[in-house]
């Protein structure tokens, strides 16, 4: 017997489109065969598609239309792979063969750009601009429903999956996400982008914020710290980013620092404070963020 799953998924309450939404079996019965292979096209300096959804065990197969010489590789920790030198008019393969999301780049062109997400079975829908999907003709049983969308990270996802026993007359569900990242923001691949242009404008921010505390400006500064914290090192993404590089601890203690630079500049707390320490407490938040973002873009 054979069932559907419908439903909408959404993100601090908005629908979203774009998310992959998959399942999961929980009972341990093996799933139906997918394709084995499917193509991607390098063709005027692009990929063709760009995006794509497949599961694990999919061979991809990389065709070169162009005149050029490329070179195909991911850094994902799951599924790295580098095809080497891929000369015009032939083909390379990859076996992607654990779930999550790849990136796709070319070494020769940095400005090709492709994400393959691999899902761990054949069942699986990407949703529409009002956040819908439906996955059809899927065996009954136990299963766990999951989804990936490029704003959410992994603690996210997994707090919002759900388990259900699917029967032949289907499931209608709502999936609901919290995200501390903003809409738009792109979580997929944290390596290999340009992380201290966004620790220079922290670094511009604290710099504002001791300086509105020096006239008396309170409230403003303390705002600035706030908004600083909340927006340039949690919505960018610059956090989740550290949390995969270097571990969540580093990530909660770069928070730490900055809350308490937060409640020093209320006046929170029994120790003095003069514009002197503030500027060395922002000083060594600035330089860790710096160290942790200089190892992400370099990686």
């Amino acid at each position: 017997m054979k069932g559907r799953i419908a439903g909408q998924v959404q993100i601090n309450s908005e629908p979203v489109a774009g998310a992959v939404v998959y399942l999961s079996p929980l009972d341990g019965r093996p799933l139906a065969a997918a394709p084995t292979v499917s193509t991607v096209r390098q063709e005027h300096l692009r990929f063709a598609p760009d995006v794509l959804v497949v599961p694990a065990g999919m061979t991809i197969r990389f065709e070169n239309h162009d005149d050029e010489i490329h070179n195909i590789h991911s850094r994902s920790n799951d599924n790295r792979f580098d095809t080497g030198a891929h000369l015009p008019g032939t083909v390379k393969e990859v076996i992607l063969k654990n779930p999550g999301a790849v990136p796709i780049r070319c070494r020769t062109h940095q400005n090709m750009r492709a994400l393959i997400i691999v899902t761990p079975s054949p069942y699986f829908s990407v949703t529409d601009k009002l956040g819908r999907f439906e996955i059809s003709n899927v065996p009954t049983g136990r299963y766990r429903v999951e989804t990936w969308h490029p704003q959410l990270t992994a603690d996210e996802r997994a707090s919002g999956g759900m388990d259900l026993n699917l029967d032949a007359e289907g499931q209608v569900v709502q999936l609901q996400f919290t995200a501390r990242a903003g809409a738009g923001t792109d979580l997929t691949e944290t390596t290999g982008r340009d992380w201290t242009s966004v620790v220079e404008q922290i670094r511009t921010e604290l710099d504002l914020a001791i300086a509105l505390w020096k006239r008396g400006r309170i409230t403003a500064a303390t705002a600035k710290v706030m908004n600083t914290h909340s927006r340039l090192y949690g919505e960018s993404g610059l956090r989740e980013a550290i949390s995969q590089v270097s571990g969540k601890v580093r990530a909660a203690e770069h928070e730490r620092r900055l809350d308490a630079l937060r409640k020093r500049i209320q006046g929170i707390g029994a120790e003095t404070t003069t514009e002197s320490i503030l500027k060395e407490e922002a000083a060594a938040l600035v330089i860790g963020l710096m160290r942790d973002a200089e190892k992400m873009t370099d990686s």
